[in-house]
């Protein structure tokens, strides 16, 4: 046995006991904390799952939550009660052997918050060394989705609604477990702390039940999805559906065609663009995050786009003064075709041959993340949507697409607060807010 010291704003100073084979307190710890003590709302029931030495569980009870802590360790388990009734966690923290995927296991009725710091080291390759059996399940993740996809599955038949699940990810390099499957599963995701340790990028991310699991409206035929949208409740994740619009309409009011199959939906977003960036830039994030599901490009500033720079599909943002909030349209091609001439692509050639369903689940939970109000999760960072928007313009330009300004070639260098691209030409550096002044060479 051996003793540490964890000591963080808001939590601590604590002696912590840390037995041999249970995971002690690491900056991953740190990170998790900080995290969790970004949630805003009311405390109430919290699961830890993997509790190891306690310090997390122990921090939730600092925040106000009652906690029931699991370890399939069991050396864990006995690490945690100790360190627990040291401080006098005792009344508002219960621990216990078992988790996720240990038959029987459940997470209790009533809870509000689950909280897990993922194993996120490689699995073993057969015949190759490994941890102790009982390290292993504390430390390694699975394969085939990992321990992120055993949470999910568990939860699947269970009542979501006002659970907030927080995980602490691995995402470069990119675990088993996969923030992406919660995405297809019909949740939403924001990054609530990040950091890179040493070759590691770690993410903490809030999952929640899109929209509260309210179902999306659906419709056969409109006139145009974003002006069906405009007639749709003023409170709560409202969202539309639709087969087939008459006057569908892309930026600038040009004409957007689609086929029977295509991702044709508009978002009544019941609050204003101001209380989380600019409509500008939100237009890009939102995009960037589409991009990055959907394994294609994103061109500033609506487009989603091949590698090719063939089109595939695009987002609008749109507001006025007699309805209150905004609303996003997004249409996205299934499938390659030509339109007025123009080679366009889909989502098959991307994504390969994935439902609508299933690209509306990825979309609807991108642009959730970035916008949907929940009380218990803090809006996204600006810094984070701004770095999700640079990343996608990032992806062609680092593969040598060209940029040309009024017939000058021109270096993309950056985007500003409202969205419009900063490039150097000539030694100077202008802000373009036109995307029609910018020509771009694939």
């Amino acid at each position: 046995m051996k003793k540490m010291r964890f000591d963080m704003e808001n939590f601590g100073p604590w002696e912590i006991d840390v037995a041999p084979t249970v995971y002690p307190p690491r900056e991953d710890t740190e990170l998790l904390c900080r995290a969790i003590s970004r949630l805003t709302g009311k405390a109430s029931k919290a699961v830890e799952i993997g509790c190891g030495s306690g310090v997390v569980s122990m921090a939730l009870s600092t925040l106000g939550w009652s906690v029931n802590s699991y370890d399939v360790n069991p050396y864990a388990v006995a690490c945690s009660r100790a360190n627990v009734e040291r401080y006098g966690f005792e009344h508002k923290i219960t621990v216990r052997e078992g988790g996720v995927g240990e038959e029987g296991w459940e997470v209790p009725e009533g809870t509000k918050l689950i909280v897990w710091n993922l194993p996120y080291l490689e699995p073993p390759e057969e015949g190759a060394p490994s941890l102790e059996p009982i390290e292993e399940a504390s430390m390694s993740d699975l394969g085939n989705g990992g321990w992120s996809k055993e949470l999910l599955d568990s939860l699947e038949d269970s009542d979501n609604e006002g659970l907030t699940v927080v995980v602490l990810f691995r995402t470069d390099p990119i675990s088993p477990s996969n923030p992406d499957d919660w995405l297809s599963s019909g949740w939403s995701s924001r990054t609530l702390e990040m950091e890179r340790i040493g070759d590691e990028k770690l993410e903490v991310l809030a999952l929640w039940k899109t929209g509260s699991g309210v179902i999306e409206d659906r419709e056969e035929l409109c006139e145009s999805a974003m002006d069906s949208a405009r007639g749709m409740p003023n409170t709560g994740w409202q969202r539309i559906v639709v087969e087939n619009q008459i006057s569908g309409r892309g930026r600038r009011g040009t004409a957007w065609e689609s086929r029977p199959g295509d991702l044709l939906a508009s978002w009544k977003i019941n609050r204003e663009p101001s209380e989380i960036s600019t409509p500008g830039m939100l237009q890009i994030g939102i995009g960037g995050a589409i991009s990055e599901s959907l394994n294609c490009d994103l061109k500033w500033p609506n487009d989603l786009i091949s590698a090719r720079g063939e089109k595939i599909g695009g987002i609008m943002i749109e507001a006025n003064s007699s309805n209150p909030g905004f609303r996003i349209g997004i249409g996205i091609n299934s499938s390659p075709r030509e339109v007025g001439g123009v080679s366009c692509q889909g989502w098959s050639g991307t994504m390969g041959m994935i439902s609508l369903e299933t690209v509306f689940r990825i979309v609807d939970g991108r642009v959730s993340g970035i916008l949907e109000n929940l009380e218990m999760v803090p809006d996204i960072d600006q810094e984070i949507l701004e770095m999700i928007s640079w990343k996608a313009l990032s992806r062609s330009l680092s593969r040598g697409v060209q940029a040309e300004f009024g017939n000058e070639k021109i270096r993309i260098v950056g985007i500003d607060v409202n969205g419009f691209l900063l490039v150097e030409a000539d030694g100077y550096e202008i802000v373009v807010s036109d995307s029609h002044s910018v020509t771009w060479r694939y």
